[in-house]
């Protein structure tokens, strides 16, 4: 393990991009062959692992004030999600699946950490435009909704987790730009630091990845 660790610490952002891309080509795939599908769905856990220690081995700030803010995102989106899941009020009636273990009251605890890899990498993209600085938080909701928009049926078909009666209710969109746009106002409320390549690639490659299933996963 040890050594796994710091040969991911000697990667340049090159070198990552690079391990990235042929990551998601590896997994895309590995959904698309049906013989291979059932495996790359026990391995969404390992993969989510894998995308949030990239993330963060490339965060470039590590301070108590970065340390508490990430543990207050996880902590509070695993909250919600579990008051959601526990009440059907907030996103709407579902549950989650087998592919993604580990849960407490219904939720997986990787959730947390979801969310904030993805809000992270939403606010960098966001922050490269400084036109779009001022509207940052709405539009960090505008594009996390847009994202789940895409995630949202291959999740389903991958028993990430169901919807009730097989239909997604627009009221999950709603919170879900709700939820993003709160979060995305802390991140600049609080100046928390997004200078992190890696951070773009892989909300980038998530978004390929899911809009690819979305059209050929049957």
């Amino acid at each position: 393990m040890n050594r796994i660790i710091q040969y991911f610490k000697m990667l340049e952002e090159k070198e990552a991009t690079k391990f990235l891309i042929i990551f998601y080509i590896v997994g895309t795939t590995g959904f698309l062959i049906p013989q291979t599908r059932e495996l790359f769905e026990k391995l969404i856990p390992v993969s989510l692992i894998i995308n949030i220690f990239m993330l963060l081995l490339f965060h470039k700030v590590f301070n108590i004030k970065h340390l508490i803010f990430f543990a207050s995102v996880i902590v509070a989106t695993i909250g919600i999600e579990a008051i959601g899941v526990q009440t059907g009020v907030v996103f709407g009636e579902y549950h989650y699946g087998k592919s993604i273990p580990v849960k407490v009251y219904g939720t997986p605890v990787l959730i947390g950490f979801n969310w904030l890899m993805l809000t992270y990498g939403s606010v960098f993209i966001l922050r490269t435009r400084k036109a779009l600085r001022k509207f940052l938080p709405i539009l960090t909701g505008v594009l996390m909704t847009g994202f789940d928009y895409v995630m949202e049926p291959v999740a389903m078909k991958t028993d990430m987790w169901t919807w009730a009666f097989n239909e997604i209710p627009y009221q999950n969109y709603i919170m879900w730009f709700v939820v993003a746009t709160v979060i995305g106002g802390c991140f600049e409320l609080f100046n928390i630091n997004t200078d992190n390549k890696i951070a773009g690639r892989i909300f980038v490659l998530q978004l390929a990845f899911f809009g690819i299933l979305n059209i050929f996963l049957p």
